[in-house]
């Protein structure tokens, strides 16, 4: 709930994001940084949450004849989450030079990877509520919320991101305008020109660029304070 959405948020979103006039942390640039950091600690508590759930069940499988189909089709789909999960970390360890011919297949297995075990952990984590005897509304309305609000944040990165390429695209059609309009007078204004082509686009990038950075404070944010609740829903189930 917290870790995935910020890992592949910023991976899709967030590669011209800058804090300030700083492009980079530590050595390389903040989306990677962040990508990194935070699917790595998915990758960790998924497998960490695995092995809890294997103490807990002293190693044995569920029965889909005394445990029933729910919790069945979730122990299915967790595994398939985890090793998902392992997967994702094999191939970044193993990656091949961004500038390699092979890297686009690279970049479909991870996308690909990455997208499954994301989608298929929503429903894994709907279908263990109904198992859970206790707070089961609670647990939906909780989960409920928190899917309705990656959707809207979803919505609202595809929104600037759109913004911007509309504005350089339009930046770019007016430095155009302009000189087209130079060589036809014959009168020197092509560096007026560039340089409001140049303001304008920075205007707009570092609008953006706020925009994208509040949004995604707000995402942690509202993450957090959804996965608490759910935390200590679980803990009071013991």
């Amino acid at each position: 709930m917290i870790f995935a959405p910020i890992g592949i948020l910023i991976a899709r979103y967030g590669r011209l994001l800058r804090i300030g006039v700083r492009q980079k942390l530590f050595g390389d640039t903040i989306w990677f940084q962040v990508h990194r950091l935070a699917l790595s600690l998915a990758a960790l508590v998924t497998l960490l949450g695995f092995f809890l759930i294997l103490v807990q069940a002293q190693s044995t499988w569920v029965d889909v004849n005394s445990d029933g189909q729910l919790l069945y089709a979730h122990s299915i789909l967790g595994v398939l989450i985890v090793c998902f999960a392992m997967t994702q970390v094999w191939m970044a360890l193993f990656r091949c030079h961004p500038d390699g011919k092979f890297r686009f297949i690279y970049n479909w297995a991870h996308r690909t990877t990455g997208v499954l075990a994301f989608v298929l952990s929503v429903p894994t984590i709907f279908i263990v509520t109904y198992w859970l005897p206790a707070y089961h509304n609670g647990f939906v309305a909780i989960l409920s919320l928190w899917t309705a609000w990656v959707v809207i944040v979803v919505v609202a990165f595809e929104f600037l991101e759109h913004r911007g390429k509309a504005s350089r695209k339009l930046s770019k059609n007016h430095y155009e305008i302009r000189q087209t309009a130079y060589e036809l007078s014959e009168i020197d204004h092509h560096q007026q020109s560039e340089a409001a082509v140049v303001e304008n686009e920075e205007l707009e990038s570092n609008v953006v660029n706020k925009a994208k950075l509040i949004l995604l404070s707000i995402h942690v944010i509202v993450s957090i304070a959804l996965a608490i609740p759910l935390i200590v829903l679980i803990w009071q189930q013991n």
